[in-house]
């Protein structure tokens, strides 16, 4: 079980594309990782209905930087458990971000975010379902640079293997989407897809459920996704015209995945953004998952 890893690296020259930056940047390991509860009845719920951050191991952000979610209880305006605007239960999460919410320790970006450690732990051969919604608040900034909202990051230091962003950088001005960044091994980066992506929307909830068969190899692993209830067709390579993209999910030689969700973006963003999310859970069928 790890109990330290560096926390929400981004190999900008792999998550940039062509004309970006030729920079690799690594993330120093915080002083503190929490562990959380491992899957209870074979799901991890992070729904926020504790009234606070509690369900989730880790919470960074500029206020506290990195630390355990159990001790966050003097929640900051970049990061707050709230009941006005909800998508499931009594409770939601709202996180903001400006331009220079780096916490220290922390690169390589403006964040707010919880992580989930090992109680989302997935390994080569495990099968995941995943469900949650997210609220893009108006005036969310997604027209220059990148933006990651929710990431299974690996153990090793890159770009997360899955993730749903948004933003020019590998989805679309104004667009969010699913984006795939492959390696040949830890420090080896492959190609970088965004099978599916759609216009952003402002002060809707919308409904993601992804199932996932984490494996390093093209030929088993596997992403399917579905929006409001209804299964999407992929719509670009790798696995355009299908609805099961088969497509690497883990990093070879880089060990498993873990989740975390909230605001990770590109540091010359210049404006504020909000997103909200709730209603998280990881499960390993589908029957498990919380309803929204």
């Amino acid at each position: 079980m790890r109990f330290a890893r560096a926390f929400g690296v981004l190999l900008l020259a792999v998550l940039t594309g062509c004309g970006a930056p030729d920079v690799t940047v690594v993330s120093p390991t915080p002083d503190v990782t929490t562990v959380a509860e491992p899957f209870v009845a074979d799901r991890f719920v992070g729904d926020f209905e504790t009234g606070n951050f509690d369900q989730w191991a880790d919470c960074q952000n500029i206020a506290v930087r990195s630390e355990p979610c159990t001790s966050y209880h003097d929640q900051s305006d970049r990061m707050q458990v709230e009941t006005s605007m909800v998508r499931q239960g009594r409770y939601a999460a709202r996180f903001e971000v400006h331009q220079g919410d780096t916490p220290g320790r922390l690169c390589c970006g403006d964040r707010a975010e919880v992580s989930g450690e090992e109680a989302t732990r997935s390994d080569e051969g495990d099968d995941r379902w995943y469900q949650w919604s997210t609220r893009f608040e108006n005036g969310f900034p997604a027209d220059h640079g990148w933006t990651v909202l929710s990431q299974w990051h690996a153990n090793e230091d890159g770009p997360p293997p899955l993730a749903v962003a948004s933003g020019p950088t590998n989805v679309g001005v104004n667009r969010w989407g699913v984006v795939v960044s492959t390696y040949d091994a830890p420090g080896h980066p492959g190609a970088t897809y965004t099978p599916w992506s759609t216009p952003l929307i402002t002060d809707t909830w919308l409904d993601i459920k992804l199932h996932v068969l984490w494996s390093t190899r093209d030929d088993v692993g596997f992403i399917e996704l579905w929006i409001g209830g209804v299964r999407q067709v992929f719509d670009a390579e790798p696995c355009a015209g299908q609805t099961r993209c088969m497509v690497r999910t883990l990093m070879p030689h880089g060990g498993g995945t873990y989740f975390k969700q909230g605001y990770y973006r590109d540091p010359t963003i210049g404006g504020p953004g909000v997103v909200f999310h709730d209603g998280f859970t990881a499960a390993k069928n589908e029957a498990a998952l919380a309803p929204l």
